[in-house]
């Protein structure tokens, strides 16, 4: 049996998804809603010690970051299989998911989110660093996990607030990118001729990097590969499994709100 711990709109979800419908597994739902903090609840840290999401759970073995679901569910399901069989492709692969997973995706968009969206997502992560030590003190015996947490959530909550930093950040995207439009000017995907979880990854952040209105520099150049490996990614079947249909329940945004802006 698998469950999938998420939040919807999450990257590192979305990732995991992506690979649950390429392979057309069956799995259950479990919901976490970032915007109440349930991720920081004590339940959950003794799930997932880091408090973020996605949490995958099969058989009751759990594994908590998405580079290592990924890689789990190709291992446990490798019908169809999306690692490359040839060593040198793999690690091609490895270096592409590394690549995404060094890369302050998160800080990204926290820092260029607009309007009532951008509001929540910076409020929320400065009622965490205010959570954190409430937290730590009712549970003591996690004293040590929600001191990391804390201290991650003050940098985080650091740098978004520092516009400077931000522009450094946004400074890094195009660079990345031109390393991918190298790699798609020689092949269609990025591991050769075939899909892998190096795809995988990067069909999130292209996504999430056209949500918030990065893609001009791709879309502006007639010759773009990256505009080409884009769409090929977007007509993918799992693309609308795990990305356009990953809509947050009603109930998720009328409790996260309330908690947000209410207190409660």
């Amino acid at each position: 049996m698998l469950e999938l711990y998420y939040f919807p709109g999450s990257i590192c979800s979305q990732k995991v998804k992506l690979v649950l419908a390429e392979k057309n597994l069956k799995w259950s739902d479990r919901l976490i809603n970032l915007l109440t903090f349930e991720n920081l609840q004590p339940n959950y840290i003794h799930l997932n010690p880091k408090g973020v999401v996605p949490t995958l759970v099969h058989d009751g073995k759990v594994i908590c970051d998405s580079a290592m679901i990924i890689r789990y569910l190709d291992e446990q399901f490798p019908n169809p299989s999306l690692i490359p069989n040839e060593l040198v492709l793999r690690k091609r692969m490895d270096a592409w998911v590394d690549l995404q997973n060094r890369f302050p995706m998160r800080e990204v968009m926290y820092g260029n989110y607009k309007g009532i969206d951008g509001i929540v997502l910076q409020r929320s992560v400065q009622i965490k660093e205010k959570l954190i030590p409430q937290l730590m003190q009712a549970n003591p015996e996690l004293q040590e996990i929600y001191a990391a947490k804390l201290e991650d959530v003050k940098q985080w909550n650091q740098t978004i607030r520092d516009s400077k930093k931000i522009a450094e950040i946004n400074a890094q995207i195009e660079p990345l990118l031109e390393q991918l439009e190298h790699q798609l000017s020689q092949t269609k995907w990025l591991c050769g001729e075939t899909y892998s979880l190096a795809d995988v990854v990067w069909t999130a952040i292209l996504n999430r990097l056209n949500e918030l209105n990065f893609s001009y520099l791709w879309k502006d150049n007639s010759q773009s590969k990256i505009a080409r490996y884009f769409q090929c990614l977007k007509d993918r079947p799992s693309f609308q499994a795990a990305i356009q249909q990953d809509k947050m329940p009603l109930f998720m945004i009328r409790d996260g709100l309330r908690r947000i802006f209410l207190g409660f």
